[in-house]
């Protein structure tokens, strides 16, 4: 019980300022692969300037999501590859082997390690808005996830 109601945000971040660019919120434990591409498309449709590299950790990994960032927004995506175990076999996808290549040689290091800034800005929100939710209806809690969203970057300007 819960598990199921743990509630979850996905945020979309500018790592230059820490302004939030887009945010999903629900209830419940899973992966968090389904909120990639509502995030980037909402990052995009409404900051379409200040997107073009999209920067996320090896959960978001899927031939999918590269190509829908690529070819359909015409945004860069840098994904590293995850794979279950250690294997000799390349990805199969198009963008999954040159996710790995990349990463071996080490060529996206400077835009992979921007992500850590979106974990700057979960540290943020968390000291100046506290850990714990006050609401108790899972409904509730969405919304003050995303008033606290919107307060942060209300602070930051």
């Amino acid at each position: 019980r819960k598990v199921r109601a743990m509630p979850k945000l996905a945020l979309a971040v500018s790592a230059a300022c820490h302004v939030i660019l887009a945010a999903r919120v629900h209830t419940g434990s899973g992966s968090d692969q389904p909120d990639f591409v509502p995030l980037l498309r909402s990052a995009k449709r409404r900051w379409s300037a200040a997107v073009r590299v999209v920067v996320a950790d090896a959960g978001y990994d899927s031939e999918q999501h590269h190509r829908i960032a690529r070819q359909q927004m015409k945004v860069r995506s840098i994904i590293p590859a995850a794979i279950g175990r250690p294997s000799s076999k390349p990805p199969r996808g198009r963008y999954r082997r040159l996710m790995r290549q990349r990463f071996a040689r080490k060529a996206d290091r400077k835009h992979y390690g921007q992500r850590a800034q979106s974990e700057t800005v979960n540290s943020m929100m968390k000291r100046n808005f506290g850990d714990a939710l006050r609401s108790v209806k899972p409904q509730r809690r969405e919304k003050e996830m995303l008033l606290r969203a919107m307060a942060h970057n209300i602070m930051l300007l």
